[in-house]
Order: C-alpha cells, then sequence, then structure tokens
C-alpha cells in the first residue's frame, strides 16, 4: 500500500493513504477511533489483536479544490507479543498516530521507542502527530502539557490533547492528519 493512489471521481480527486497508530497497550488507541469512527465509547478494555483497519473519508481544501481522503488507519496492538508483526504493519505507511495516556508516565516514556521502531522500518519522514490522551481524567494527569509539547518537537510533529470519552479533539487530529499527509505527498 505505499505510495499516492489518486483517483478523479465524478469531478473530484480522491487518494487513500494509510495511517498507523501506535502506542502501548491501554492508552486509548482503538477508542479514539471507534470514537472517531461510529461516535461510540466502550467502557470494557478489549486489546487489539494484531491489527484492526478502519476506513474514514476526510474532505480537505487544496488550492480551492476539495479533495477526498481516504484514510485507511490501522490501529496496532501494543501488546509486546505483537512485536514481531510490526515489520508489515508499518510498512507503507503514510503517516502515523503516536498515542499515549496523561495519567500512566510509562506510556509517555515509551513514546521515544514507539517512534523508533517507525525509524527502524524507514518510516522517519512520514507526517505524524503526537496525542496524549484521557484528558477527562484530569484528577489523574501524570503528564503536564509542556512536557508533550517538547517531546512533540522533538519528534518534529503537532501535539494534541484528546478524550475518546468525550470526544474532545477527536475530530480535529484525524483532520489535521488527513492535511499533513496529502501536503507531504503534494511537496514530494
Amino acid at each position: 500500500m505505499s505510495g499516492e493512489e489518486e483517483i478523479v471521481f465524478e469531478g473530484r480527486t480522491e487518494v487513500i493513504y494509510k495511517i498507523i497508530v501506535v502506542g502501548d497497550p491501554q492508552v486509548g488507541k482503538t477508542s479514539v477511533l471507534d470514537k472517531y469512527s461510529s461516535k461510540k465509547f466502550k467502557t470494557q478494555y478489549i486489546p487489539t489483536v494484531g491489527t484492526n483497519i478502519v476506513k474514514e473519508i476526510v474532505e480537505v481544501e487544496e488550492k480551492s479544490e476539495k479533495i477526498m481522503v481516504n484514510l485507511m488507519i490501522w490501529d496496532i496492538a501494543g501488546q509486546p507479543q505483537f512485536y514481531m508483526l510490526h515489520r508489515p504493519y508499518f510498512n507503507g505507511a503514510d503517516g502515523m498516530i503516536l498515542v499515549f495516556d496523561i495519567t500512566r508516565s510509562s506510556t509517555f516514556s515509551n513514546m521515544q521507542n514507539w517512534y523508533n521502531t517507525a525509524v527502524k522500518y524507514g518510516l522517519s519522514g512520514i507526517p505524524r502527530i503526537l496525542i496524549g490522551n484521557k484528558i477527562d481524567l484530569k484528577d489523574e494527569r501524570k503528564i503536564i502539557q509542556p512536557m508533550a509539547e517538547h517531546l512533540a518537537d522533538k519528534l518534529n510533529c503537532s501535539y494534541y490533547e484528546t478524550s475518546a470519552k468525550t470526544g474532545d479533539n477527536v475530530k480535529s487530529i484525524f483532520k489535521k492528519m488527513a492535511e499533513i499527509t496529502r501536503q507531504s505527498k503534494v511537496k514530494s
């Protein structure tokens, strides 16, 4: 799935991009994706086995033309037993969303490891967004915003805080991902 596939359909341009969503187990990767795609939030934790793929269409503006960006979003399992499957799951990614839980310091510390894994598979140049999830749990917060913004600067990406439970900023991150991925493809 590497490379861009551009289709002109009924006078509008459509493109398809593979976006990987990575992070430790239980940070809310699947919950953020569920909230975006189905507007639902499940309270029960069910680990992702391998990968879960969701297709979402985002409309972006480009030179006063509307581009339909088809995001093929790969929600990649965070459990160590699935690490051996990362290479095929990461292969051909056009963009990356790195997710940590603001209430668990270890998930924040592991963001650099997730990024390094992507670099190992040749993805250092793809657009990326860092997400601090679970902002609805503000009384349990361990990672303050300046810490996360510092890491985002280090990883050369934008930082957003989200809540899969309330939906805060969830739509924004996928819109931003579609825009920055499209921009990176138009430049190259």
